[in-house]
């Protein structure tokens, strides 16, 4: 189900980037290296909106971050238990730790 929504709204995002890219030159010869910011800022025409539209963008890839470390400390431990890995001793050892009460 969140495949299905994230890749709903990722064609809403591109479909509005597309609308409002403007210039592409412009956009691929952004002094900033990043050709998002010249599209938020052509799109804008404010420093406040850019950096506010940017903020939104970098919180967005920060929460995926997590989303992607849980992930992937899952299949490789699930890798190591099944002995899919150098090292599975060292992947696959889970801690005992006495239940509190």
């Amino acid at each position: 189900m969140t495949v299905i929504i994230s890749s709903v709204f990722a064609f809403a995002f591109i479909i509005c980037l597309l609308f409002t890219i403007g210039d592409v030159a412009t956009v691929t010869a952004s002094p900033t290296g990043f050709p998002i910011i010249e599209v938020y800022y052509e799109a804008t025409k404010s420093m406040a909106g850019t950096n506010t539209m940017c903020s939104m963008l970098l919180i967005v890839l920060i929460v995926q971050c997590f989303s992607s470390f849980a992930s992937v400390s899952r299949l490789i431990w699930a890798f190591a238990r099944d002995k899919g890995l150098p090292y599975s001793n060292v992947f696959s050892y889970v801690s005992t730790v006495p239940e509190l009460r």
